[in-house]
């Protein structure tokens, strides 16, 4: 039993540096626009009256009309950008077309011209690992019998102590 432990605790170290996969990473689209200029009786944002933007996202291989029901809204009315830039975090995988409207208090405008379409990369699938059927134990040359409670490695002819395994989970 206890060259089992032995082995297993050993191979789980020789495993255990060489199976990790990196974490996953995702994808994402910036949007960019130039800010609406003042025009008729509209006398732009201004400090007094400034603008919003509410950013609408639709996903499919080809981007339906600017004004369909299909856009839905991707910022919220408390996080909507003041600038003209926005970067979606959010379409991993998908295929996504956008619209933006200016908004001004209670106005709204119509809707923009439409970006896309865009096919944003997924992230990778993990692999998919075999399960080992056997572990072994290999001393080193000229090694002895060392399996005893209190000296179960055996490395270049001397014994050592037992390794002790804790593993810890981390939130990121």
């Amino acid at each position: 039993m206890k060259r089992i432990f032995a082995a297993f605790a050993l191979a789980v170290l020789a495993a255990g540096c060489h199976g990790q996969v990196p974490p996953a990473s995702s994808a994402k689209v910036v949007l960019t626009w130039t800010a609406p200029v003042a025009s008729g009786n509209w006398t732009g944002c201004t400090t007094a009256a400034p603008c919003t933007y509410a950013i609408y996202r639709a996903t499919g291989a080809t981007c339906p009309a600017s004004t369909s029901t299909a856009f839905q809204e991707v910022t919220t009315p408390t996080a909507r950008p003041s600038g003209t830039t926005w970067t979606d975090t959010t379409a991993t995988g998908m295929t996504v077309c956008y619209i933006a409207a200016t908004i001004q208090g209670t106005q709204n405008s119509g809707p923009s011209n439409t970006a896309g379409p865009i096919a944003v990369p997924g992230v990778p699938l993990a692999p998919a690992l075999g399960t080992p059927s056997t572990a072994v134990l290999e001393k080193s040359p000229g090694c002895f019998d060392c399996f005893t409670p209190e000296q179960v490695n055996c490395w270049e002819g001397s014994c050592t102590a037992p390794l002790s395994l804790m593993a810890t989970l981390k939130r990121r």
